[in-house]
């Protein structure tokens, strides 16, 4: 199991690695050739569609992979692909109707002015080619074919790349002109990557089971749609809570300023990651734990989860809290600049996320959904109170720290239930460790930028190669060393 484990997170990390460099180069592509305005609503469209998936998948990929990645369901899914798929359709059918009726209010709501209104139907087609690949990567998840999900991400991420490229050109080309036919490529590799998963899980439905392993009985679709509905309203929350300060600030400051701090935001959610992989690969290991009452062996995943995604997320986000004012108006223009604070907040807040995420497993697996459902609600109302506090009054870097608070505050919570449901404590000690190593690991580059009188990429680089050495040297140096037990075989 855990060969397995490790082979299917390396995979499944090499994938996303590279979804996240092909989108780090959409970024200097985008903001280079469009207007900051077309830029800006180019990312209040992926945020708008993010906000939208769980209505329309009422969050049944969740329950794919706790229900049927066992291998007694293997016989059952192809057949709970067709029933629950059409179940996405019908709703995805009622949200693209509402959002029509509405497509004014709509349009002033996600882009600021009414006009943008011609943006919504492709809005909606990529709407729904992206709840189509998230239930085809749900189904392959219990099936147990990482592999396949990889391959999944890899062409997506060639394909966004190399659409937006073709359309793009050399920039000077409205965002309205291209962006119906980049919806309706991405569309059409959606379709193909849902007949491929439903061929796949036909072909295996029944070879797929291990030997001896004892057919177990399908839950109902009422069961299925009951233990969903919490998580739609959780997954709502939690994606208000990502977002509000979005909206805010495309009414308080306009799609400009939207621009720069979704610039900011994507720079500085590069450690998300490394959570988005270990929690697609421990998820199912966890559901299996969790069924067969092995908790213990579960809060030991946990921890090493916590502990192997603090140990990769934290220097990453300490260099792009010291390198992001700089390094962002490089890799755009010159009228992408954001102030130190929001790089050092949005950091906090990429980390402060991706260990809540890792705790919400264990919570929703013991069936707390409806104490997750309150503390999302909670974190989005403190979120909401304090960008209208903060954000007129300090901008992008209130709307970082509005963010960081409220993340910060669902991690504390959710380390307190985790505590209740598995024999399992926050990992305090090891984490302190980790995160003085950070700060020392990340003098050199602090020192680099302050002192030297002139910015030099050499000089920087061989601070990171110090910074990077200390880290590492630090680390090996303790017991129960994460980069030991990474290069472990």
């Amino acid at each position: 199991m855990a060969f397995t484990l490790r082979g299917g997170t390396a995979l499944y990390a090499g994938a996303t690695l590279l979804d996240r460099l092909l989108g780090l180069l959409l970024l200097p592509l985008l903001a280079r050739a469009m207007l900051p305005q077309d830029y800006g609503a180019w990312t209040q469209i992926g945020v708008t569609t993010g906000l939208l998936m769980p209505v329309v998948l009422f969050a049944t990929p969740t329950a794919i992979v706790r229900w049927f990645a066992r291998a007694g369901t293997a016989a059952g899914r192809a057949r709970q692909f067709l029933r629950l798929g059409r179940v996405a359709l019908l709703l995805f059918v009622a949200c693209a109707a509402a959002v029509w009726a509405a497509r004014m209010p709509v349009a002033r709501l996600v882009f600021g002015e009414a006009g943008r209104d011609v943006l919504v139907p492709a809005l909606l087609t990529l709407l729904a080619a992206d709840a189509a690949v998230e239930l085809a990567n749900a189904w392959l998840r219990a099936a147990g074919r990482i592999d396949a999900v990889a391959g999944v991400l890899v062409l997506r991420s060639v394909l966004r790349f190399g659409l937006v490229f073709a359309l793009v050109g050399a920039g000077g080309v409205p965002l309205a002109r291209w962006l119906g036919l980049y919806a309706a490529g991405q569309c059409l590799f959606a379709l193909a990557v849902l007949a491929a998963a439903y061929a796949l899980l036909r072909r295996g439905a029944v070879a797929g089971a291990e030997p001896g392993a004892a057919p177990a009985a399908e839950p109902a679709l009422r069961d299925i749609l009951v233990f969903c509905a919490p998580l739609v309203l959780l997954a709502l929350f939690t994606s208000f809570n990502l977002v509000f300060d979005r909206f805010l600030l495309v009414r308080l400051l306009g799609l400009d300023a939207v621009a720069v701090y979704s610039a900011a935001a994507s720079l500085c959610g590069v450690p998300a990651v490394f959570y988005a992989v270990l929690g697609f690969t421990i998820f199912p290991v966890l559901a299996r734990q969790w069924g067969e009452g092995r908790r213990d062996e579960a809060a030991r995943l946990t921890t090493l989860a916590l502990l192997v995604f603090v140990f990769l997320c934290l220097p990453v986000a300490l260099v792009l809290a010291l390198l992001g004012p700089t390094l962002l108006p490089l890799l755009t223009t010159s009228s992408y600049a954001a102030a130190p604070a929001v790089f050092a907040l949005l950091g906090l807040s990429v980390a402060a996320f991706g260990m809540y995420q890792i705790l919400l497993y264990a919570l929703l697996l013991d069936g707390r959904s409806r104490q997750v459902l309150l503390l999302a609600v909670v974190a989005a109302a403190l979120n909401a109170g304090l960008n209208v506090l903060c954000t007129p009054r300090w901008g992008a870097s209130g709307a970082a720290a509005a963010a960081a608070a409220a993340n910060a505050a669902m991690l504390a919570w959710a380390a307190r239930w985790a505590a209740h449901v598995m024999p399992w404590r926050f990992p305090w000690a090891a984490l302190g460790a980790a995160a003085r190593g950070g700060v020392l690991a990340a003098l050199p580059l602090a020192l680099t930028l302050w002192l030297a009188p002139a910015l030099s990429w050499g000089v920087v680089g061989a601070a990171l190669l110090l910074g990077s050495l200390i880290y590492l040297g630090l680390d090996w140096a303790r017991p129960g060393s994460i980069a030991r037990m990474l290069l472990a075989r």
